[in-house]
């Protein structure tokens, strides 16, 4: 998963202002199991999960999670991100 935008990568945005914190991301499935914890999406790739063989009908539950501080600034509006996701395989 990562955010091709170039503009505040990993962040949602309303218009030009964007958040101050991440967006954090993690995945699950009952293959793969809990993946990694919440991590901080960003213009890199972000591995969610891996399996260790080949699987098929394995539904993937994916988590977004914004934090919001005491202080930050938040306008009116919608706050929005287009995000890739890409699954890839490593050996054949």
């Amino acid at each position: 998963m990562a955010d091709p935008s170039g503009v505040a990568a990993g962040h949602l945005v309303n218009g030009s202002f964007s958040l101050p914190q991440p967006l954090r991301a993690q995945a699950g499935s009952p293959a793969a199991g809990s993946g990694s914890a919440l991590a901080p999406v960003s213009g890199d790739p972000l591995a969610l999960l891996s399996w260790s063989a080949p699987v098929s009908h394995d539904p993937v539950t994916i988590a977004l999670r914004q934090r919001i501080g005491a202080n930050d600034a938040l306008r009116t509006g919608s706050y929005s991100k287009t995000l890739t996701f890409t699954l890839s395989t490593t050996t054949p």
